[in-house]
């Protein structure tokens, strides 16, 4: 492996980390207040840091990095910017432990918005606007703006950029991978538009506009109050997001398409079907059960409810209006099952993803088939594409590998001396990169009360969860680093 063009785009990486801190720096400077510091020093430093990669790297070519370099590359990208990320946290007092800092940067840039935080309504406004930064940059992909804005890096970026966008399926928008992420970065910019004038619509302020829709487009869930969502008590508010969440969980491919070809066909896609179909079932499956159980006065009140909450934990935004872990057993047992299936490939969500449960399941219709009619020939048919023996073997996989890190990461959870319902939900909101789960992690509590090893087995989860697994785990093989 050539570490040099890795520690090269690494320093642009930690560079433009540290010049995104300048946006809640100017808010600090506004309000005059305490983090002023705390975003000074980090900026200093991640630029010292970032200096120093450079001369590290001055002679490294970009049109070197091969898929072993990317690999790398994308990986060490989020865990070095989650480390630049943290120091404001750190820094300014916020946090007293490293661990619980780096949890947070880590939560923030992989939009899993499980925090560590008990009481966010006393941090200082930079900071919480900074935690919404981290959400906003890592929701589309920080190596995908990084590509967007510096179409200098040169060869290479294909494999950078099919190892950090989530999915099986990457087809291509434009014939140059530059061009590709700054017209994904384009809509994502539209979406966070259109999305703050509706929350203002909705009577919010810009500041706590600007910082739920952050997290929404992105899919993350930070909030600036403690009760979330939850606390504005607006039908216009949960509506308007839940709309949010739902456009932010399909692919954005799809918008693109839409908007350029100014049509609704590209949402006849099966995936978006599938995505559409199982949020509308779990939405029914939610408000039938709080209305017969009269969770709710009346029935526009529990579709409200469901919709939000089914949206919210389908697209792992991780939201919340109300405490779901007090519902009914059918409608957490629903919620669970949302946050292991997620959003569409080419979105911000997280999870599994539909498009890989439809290929499993047609996989399996095909192999029912065959067992039938063990001399005929059955494709395996998505749409009207036919879905490869290789792209169907790699749905089984991935899915398979997705819960033997989950099943080996709650037992792992259980022997920090979790119950049961914690160590689950807690590694699947984790891995799902969703925020709350149940138990003592539940929508009304937060993550700090865990372990510190039990932080960082989350950390690896959450890392894994965004950068789908593969391009986590090739750093663990002797291949990746064998010259």
């Amino acid at each position: 492996m050539k570490l040099k063009i890795v520690a090269r785009f690494l320093a642009v990486i930690v560079f433009l980390i540290s010049a995104c801190m300048i946006m809640p720096l100017a808010w600090a400077v506004r309000e005059g207040g305490n983090e002023i510091r705390a975003f000074a020093y980090s900026i200093a430093l991640g630029s010292l840091f970032s200096i120093t990669l450079l001369l590290f790297s001055y002679k490294a070519q970009a049109r070197d990095m091969g898929t072993r370099e990317a690999f790398a590359a994308v990986a060490l990208a989020w865990i070095f910017a989650s480390f630049q990320g943290c120091l404001p946290y750190y820094l300014g007092g916020y946090v007293s432990d490293f661990t619980e800092a780096y949890f947070e940067a880590m939560s923030g840039f992989t939009t899993t918005g499980a925090t560590i935080f008990r009481d966010i309504e006393t941090l200082p406004r930079g900071i919480i606007f900074w935690r919404a930064v981290t959400h906003w940059l890592g929701g589309m992909g920080i190596v995908v703006l990084t590509l967007a804005l510096l179409p200098m890096l040169g060869m290479g970026v294909t494999q950078l950029f099919k190892a950090e966008v989530p999915g099986p399926v990457l087809e291509k928008i434009s014939p140059r991978i530059q061009d590709s992420a700054l017209m994904l970065w384009k809509v994502y910019l539209g979406i966070t538009a259109a999305g703050i004038l509706l929350m203002l619509a909705g009577g919010m302020d810009l500041y706590d506009s600007v910082c739920h829709v952050f997290a929404a487009v992105s899919t993350g869930g930070f909030s600036t109050r403690n009760q979330s969502i939850g606390w504005y008590n607006s039908a216009f508010i949960d509506w308007s997001l839940t709309a949010v969440m739902f456009v932010s969980g399909a692919n954005f491919g799809l918008h693109l398409l839409a908007i350029k070809n100014r049509t609704l066909k590209p949402y006849r896609d099966p995936e978006f079907k599938f995505y559409s179909g199982v949020a509308l079932l779990s939405t029914f499956v939610i408000t039938t059960s709080l209305f017969r159980n009269s969770c709710y006065p009346t029935i526009i009140e529990c579709l409200r409810y469901s919709a939000f909450q089914a949206v919210s934990m389908m697209t792992t935004t991780g939201f919340v209006t109300a405490d779901f872990s007090k519902w009914p057993t059918i409608t957490q047992m629903t919620i669970v099952v949302l946050m292991f299936i997620g959003g569409c490939a080419g979105s911000t969500s997280g999870a599994i993803k539909c498009i890989r449960i439809q290929m499993v399941l047609k996989q399996i219709s095909a192999e029912v088939r065959r067992f039938i009619h063990p001399h005929a020939y059955v494709p395996i048919r998505l749409g009207d594409k036919t879905i490869t023996d290789k792209l169907a073997f790699s749905a089984s996989s991935f899915i398979a590998l997705y819960f033997v890190i989950f099943a080996v990461a709650a037992v792992m959870i259980s022997y920090t001396g979790e119950d049961v319902v914690t160590s689950i939900t807690a590694v699947a909101v984790t891995l799902g990169n969703i925020g709350p789960g149940l138990g003592d992690v539940g929508p009304a509590t937060t993550f700090h009360t865990q372990t510190i090893l039990a932080k960082w087995i989350y950390v690896f989860c959450m890392l894994c969860g965004r950068l789908e697994l593969y391009t986590v785990l090739v750093l663990f093989t002797k291949d990746a680093w064998h010259r």
